[in-house]
């Protein structure tokens, strides 16, 4: 049987190239990957200590501002880091910005959290601070009050109070005469209510 002359040359030319290889030619990946979600930082307790809050704050980047002492209360005002955390049990993704908060200590332990809206950032939705409440304080049963703007129709969260304020600090709360509503946030797995009442008398 002859062999076509197309097929010697054939042979030919792939002897005279030894390191010729056959398949897909590897590379190494690309320096730049895909942004991966945030890991999720360490949640938060009411009754937690100052110190272990502040461990919080200082891993997550947060700001301190100032700090007023009242009898055996204190406040702290820090502007927060902007950290992601993730809301169970859908796992819902919210970030920690658009406000700035008044962090409340009863005998060095967190008793309440006052949010009020940062005009510098994005605020914050009703949807938003609900979840955010439920991603920082997973374990938690939690009264959530806050303020909007009845004709906004993003909800936009104006000021929120979180657990309980100190009487102390009790001036501090409502400085925009508008109703609040009220929700109650419960732990997981319950799913994230935003239903709430509102025009109460806080």
């Amino acid at each position: 049987m002859a062999i076509a002359p197309t097929s010697v040359a054939k042979a030919k030319d792939d002897a005279e190239q030894p390191n010729q290889k056959i398949g897909n030619v590897r590379t190494l990946p690309s320096l730049q990957t895909r942004a991966k979600p945030p890991l999720q930082p360490e949640t938060l307790h009411l009754g937690m200590l100052e110190s272990r809050f502040f461990e919080y704050a200082r891993d997550n980047n947060w700001a301190a501002i100032a700090t007023t002492q009242r009898d055996r209360y204190t406040m702290h005002q820090l502007q927060p880091g902007g950290e992601g955390l993730y809301a169970l049990p859908e796992r819902k993704l919210v970030y920690v910005r658009g406000f700035m908060a008044s962090i409340y200590f009863e005998n060095e332990r967190l008793v309440g959290m006052r949010l009020t809206a940062d005009n510098r950032d994005r605020p914050m939705t009703t949807k938003d601070l609900l979840l955010l409440v439920r991603a920082w304080f997973p374990d938690d049963m939690l009264s959530v009050i806050y303020q909007v703007a009845p004709s906004d129709p993003r909800k936009s969260v104006i000021e929120t109070l979180i657990g309980t304020i100190p009487k102390a600090f009790e001036q501090d709360l409502g400085k925009v005469s508008l109703p609040f509503c009220r929700a109650i946030v419960f732990p997981s797995p319950v799913p994230v209510n935003t239903l709430s009442t509102c025009n109460l008398n806080i």
